[in-house]
């Protein structure tokens, strides 16, 4: 349960500590003394967004501290613990700073935190019911939720959602796929034009430059032959070659070495240019017998040198890139024909999640038609001790179809869930969102509470449970939030003497004048004679007398009355 709470520099709070304890905790004050600030403080610790403007004036930080006891609340530790937040015994301390230069700060038991992980541990913690929640009865979307929350549905659910999720993840798989394969489909005869294209062809790589090269050479034959002959000759062949007048040269050297052996260094090289020039001239030889003007092998050429460069205009631009192309092609055509296996594959797995989403989805149908029935009942019961007996209340449940006959379903599963009411005997049933007064709403919601908040969290708050409330049924609300804080604790804002006279702890909030001028709120824990005094002005107003006072003692011995006859008859049935 919540200790205590301590808040400095809040809205109009300069600084205040407040020690709560178990059972019924009633603030009472005028309009605007600060109430609703102190429940906006207790958000703030439970995760709520923090904003610069809840700083006080001329103050540069607001800081909002609570210590709760969590010994009946082992889920907090789950959450400590995959923080890596350190335990202080059967304590949690949640610390919020928020900086006017925007630097806002999160402590729990004393280390740093996240908002993620407050928020978690905060929903574990209180439940925060405020006037906005009359708007949440009213809308058919938040039955759902009720109802799920009532029947324990949270395994359940999740296995709903992540069922679902596998099934649209598979769906969109397959159409994906299915896209795909059409597209590649429409296009398979021109994919395979292309291959037969480039298949035939025969391309390898680099060879638009060989082919270019040996053009050349074809073009040119008569050129080379006539070049090769004439250079032979010169070399060799004729009278008076090259090699005959070196080979003249060499013998005179060798005649003369005779007489001076160091003309035998001259001798050695000049031979082997010899040696060299002879072979040369017979390859020019060879070369020039082998040439011959070939006009089908020039026409070849020129026509292979066509082929590759209209292939490089459609695929290039080089004969690398129209062989990747080739390549590329195979793949698209091997996946078409692929895809038709792996749509098969994948029809029957989409077929298989839609199956299991479809189980998933009529076992919590099942079980919410089960939840129903003990919700009514529950409702009903509730509603009879806040002075609504003879209601009826009822949870419509309808589970949705698609065209094809099958549910149909999304992550919370396949129904529509809608309460209806009928507050009076004779009356026919009608939804929430027409009840039009403002109390019976107040005593439904109060009772939608009662029954589904048990076991969920230790600490309920109702800021203003009593709009619209008057007479004798706030009396009824009074003992009703009376038995409900036996099992939470329970701090609730009100305005009605009737509903504070149930106190366990009365805290009177007031506004005074701050030593610097300015207004602040501030809280005093009322008891004994103080509480019958705040009573009375709940009472009579501005003008308190006796006879207030002594019908705000009479409306405390009545609640406790009340109380203690309502906890014998309880014992008595059980």
């Amino acid at each position: 349960m919540l200790v205590e709470l301590s808040i400095k520099d809040f809205a109009i709070i300069d600084s205040l500590s407040i020690c709560f304890g178990p059972g019924l905790n009633i603030f009472t004050g005028e309009t605007g003394a600060g109430k609703s600030i102190i429940m906006d403080a207790l958000a703030l610790i439970l995760g709520d967004r923090a904003s610069n403007d809840i700083i006080r004036s001329s103050r540069e930080e607001a800081r909002v501290e609570a210590m709760f006891d969590i010994s009946s609340c082992r889920s907090v530790e789950v959450v400590l613990k995959e923080a890596g937040i350190d335990q202080d015994g059967d304590h949690l301390i949640i610390k919020r700073i928020v900086q006017r230069a925007g630097r806002n700060r999160i402590y729990i038991n004393g280390s740093l935190a996240t908002l993620v992980t407050l928020t978690e541990i905060g929903r574990r913690l209180i439940d925060i019911y405020g006037q906005s929640e009359h708007q949440s009865l009213t809308r058919p979307e938040e039955h759902i939720e009720i109802l799920d929350t009532f029947g324990g549905f949270q395994n359940l659910r999740a296995y709903m959602s992540d069922s679902y999720r596998a099934y649209g993840t598979l769906k969109k798989e397959l159409e994906a796929l299915t896209l795909e394969a059409r597209a590649l489909n429409d296009k398979k005869e021109l994919l395979s034009y292309q291959l037969k294209e480039i298949t035939e062809a025969i391309v390898t790589p680099g060879e638009d430059a060989g082919v270019q090269k040996e053009l050349e050479r074809l073009k040119h034959a008569e050129r080379l032959k006539s070049a090769s002959l004439d250079a032979e000759r010169a070399i060799y062949s004729d009278e008076g070659s090259i090699t005959e007048r070196l080979g003249g040269v060499i013998k005179s050297l060798k005649d003369a070495s005779v007489f001076d052996e160091r003309l035998e260094k001259a001798i050695e090289p000049l031979e082997s240019s010899l040696f060299a020039l002879e072979d040369g001239g017979r390859f020019l030889r060879s070369y020039a017998e082998g040439i011959e003007a070939d006009t089908g092998a020039l026409e070849a050429a020129a026509s292979r040198l066509d082929l590759l460069n209209k292939l490089k205009k459609k695929y290039g631009p080089s004969v690398d890139d129209v062989i990747a192309k080739r390549e590329s092609i195979e793949k698209e055509l091997a996946l078409l024909s692929s895809s038709e296996e792996k749509i098969k594959e994948l029809e029957g797995r989409v077929k298989e999640a839609r199956g299991k989403a479809s189980a998933a989805a009529a076992n919590l149908t099942d079980a919410r038609l089960s939840a129903a029935k003990e919700l009514e009942k529950k409702i009903e019961d509730e509603l009879s001790t806040l002075g609504m007996k003879g209601s009826v209340f009822e949870v419509a449940i309808e589970t949705e179809k698609n065209p094809e006959g099958g549910i149909r379903f999304n992550e919370k599963g396949s129904d529509r869930v809608s309460f209806f009411i009928a507050t009076n005997k004779g009356e026919g049933l009608k939804p929430l969102a027409r009840i039009a007064s403002g109390g019976e709403l107040s005593r439904i919601m109060l009772a939608m509470k009662s029954a589904t908040a048990e076991g969920r969290v230790p600490t309920l708050i109702f800021d203003e449970i009593d709009t619209g409330v008057g007479g004798a049924a706030s009396q009824v609300v009074g003992l009703k939030l009376k038995e409900v804080s036996k099992v939470h604790q329970v701090l609730c804002i009100t305005h009605l003497p009737q509903i504070a006279a149930f106190a366990d702890r009365h805290f009177g909030v007031s506004k005074e004048a701050a030593k610097d001028g300015r207004t602040v709120s501030a809280v005093a824990e009322l008891a004994g004679q103080d509480s019958i005094e705040q009573i009375s002005v709940m009472l009579g107003g501005l003008k308190v007398t006796d006879t207030t006072r002594k019908h705000a003692a009479e409306l405390i011995d009545a609640a406790k009355s009340l109380s203690s006859a309502r906890k014998k008859k309880a014992a008595e049935r059980a």
